[in-house]
């Protein structure tokens, strides 16, 4: 038995390879972590190949069709608009991303009518409604489709449901680790006896470079703009909600919610 899973960033990834790495120590497992971030498909093909059994892949990358049958795919999505929240100050947080987020900085001040530079998330969406820039989404659809495939909302629904064990939330992700202790316990087995307490988190709450901090509720206000004006949230936000569903429906399948009796 083999495990990918071509985690998503700002997603809880961090977390789950946390726990991972935890859990390979107590379960014996081989636990391959990349750093080649977004690997092509042919080496990406060579590495799930090479896999040895009973080990894990871990690696921000895309879906590959046709992989042998004891591979087992997981992944964990986010609600879309707290996730472009979190992208939008980890990709200039420098005590994470060092050069990456210098230059991410410069390109943000050198445009001045777009770039955003020096505001928070929501001060960034309002201007770029009021200067008529676009507004996508970063998308979690495209990880569920190969490199070069005409990718939709669609074929991603229909990946979810037919070629993954589990995708879980990560506002559930307590839940899900319990769906994976009952779904894969040669990988999860006991995940519910780690403490979480003091468990990573990938970006900085506060930035002294842009004077912005990733604290407090993203305003209505702002939702309502990225829901009216984003090109692609629908399909983005319909796709989380499917996936959602699914993950609720399969965590009574596994019998792990709390049973609450009728008055």
């Amino acid at each position: 038995m083999r495990l990918v899973y071509n985690r998503i960033n700002k997603a809880g990834s961090t977390f789950v390879l946390s726990t991972l790495d935890a859990l390979s120590k107590t379960n014996h497992f081989k636990l391959d972590n990349h750093g080649d971030f977004g690997p092509s498909k042919s080496v990406l093909a060579q590495q799930l190949g090479s896999l040895q059994n009973d080990a894990v892949y871990v690696n921000h990358a895309a879906f590959l069709n046709g992989t042998a049958s004891d591979l087992i795919w997981i992944n964990v999505v986010r609600e879309p608009i707290p996730r472009w929240s979190s992208l939008f100050y980890y990709a200039v947080d420098v005590s994470l991303r060092g050069e990456r987020a210098a230059t991410e900085l410069a390109t943000r001040a050198k445009d001045t009518r777009c770039g955003c530079a020096g505001l928070e998330f929501y001060e960034c969406i309002e201007m770029r409604h009021h200067h008529n820039c676009s507004l996508k989404v970063p998308s979690q659809i495209t990880s569920f489709c190969e490199h070069g495939e005409a990718c939709s909302r669609e074929l991603a629904t229909a990946r979810v449901h037919a070629s993954y064990r589990l995708v879980g939330l990560t506002e559930e992700l307590e839940m899900t680790l319990k769906v994976l202790e009952k779904m894969l316990p040669r990988f999860f087995r006991g995940v519910t006896d780690i403490s979480t307490k003091g468990s990573p988190r990938a970006t900085s709450l506060g930035n002294k470079l842009t004077n912005t901090s990733l604290i407090g509720a993203i305003p209505d206000r702002t939702r309502k703009l990225i829901k009216e004006h984003a090109v692609n949230y629908k399909d983005e936000q319909l796709f989380y909600e499917d996936t959602k569903r699914l993950f609720w429906h399969q965590a009574c399948e596994q019998r792990v919610l709390p049973y609450s009796p009728l008055p």
